[in-house]
């Protein structure tokens, strides 16, 4: 099995784990290196995804790194996942009977299908009506880019931003030495 779907597998243990454990997120730790608005969407994410993030932060730190913009970027890489509309009239689709937030099964499906079927699961992410059934898929597929808006939207730095629209990007395209540690730090965690 590839080191990627190996990193996937032990984040949905993770996540699956998240469910059975105590919220523990320090809102003090995290308002360190977020704007107050980016605190709210930190916030507005599932736990298994604030864990996630609190994970990949606490890998960076115990490498070593210091730099605002990467540790901000560790915490709100994955909020283009949380069901947050980008623009004017903004809302959580993730509540009651609207579509839009990713759920885990749909990131399992998305993982599987990447692996078994890549271009159905690019025609299925196609569709980013929010009624829609597919748009979970495409909010998956196009969570960077859709994060990095609500990243930038929450005051967050130009570069904290950049790094949020690459981190699923081959780092040396992006330009930015920050965004493999990164990376790095988020597939192992």
């Amino acid at each position: 099995m590839p080191a990627a779907y190996t990193y996937r597998v032990q984040q949905f243990v993770q996540a699956v784990g998240s469910w059975f454990q105590a919220e523990e997120v320090d809102d003090g730790t995290v308002a360190g290196y977020l704007p107050a608005e980016a605190m709210t969407l930190f916030r507005a994410m599932p736990r298994y995804d604030r864990r996630h993030a609190l994970r990949v932060l606490c890998a960076l730190q115990t490498r070593g790194r210091t730099e605002p913009d990467l540790l901000a970027a560790a915490l709100l890489h994955d909020i283009g996942k949380s069901g947050r509309q980008t623009g004017e009239g903004s809302q959580d689709w993730g509540s009651g009977r609207t579509a839009g937030r990713v759920r885990l099964w749909h990131r399992v499906t998305t993982v599987l299908m990447r692996a078994a079927w890549p271009s159905l699961l690019k025609r299925i992410g196609m569709d980013s009506r929010p009624e829609s059934w597919r748009h979970p898929f495409y909010v998956q597929l196009h969570h960077a880019a859709i994060g990095a808006l609500l990243a930038e939207q929450a005051g967050c730095s130009p570069r904290t931003v950049n790094l949020i629209r690459h981190h699923e990007d081959p780092a040396a395209l992006a330009g930015d030495p920050l965004l493999a540690v990164l990376q790095r730090a988020d597939n192992e965690s």
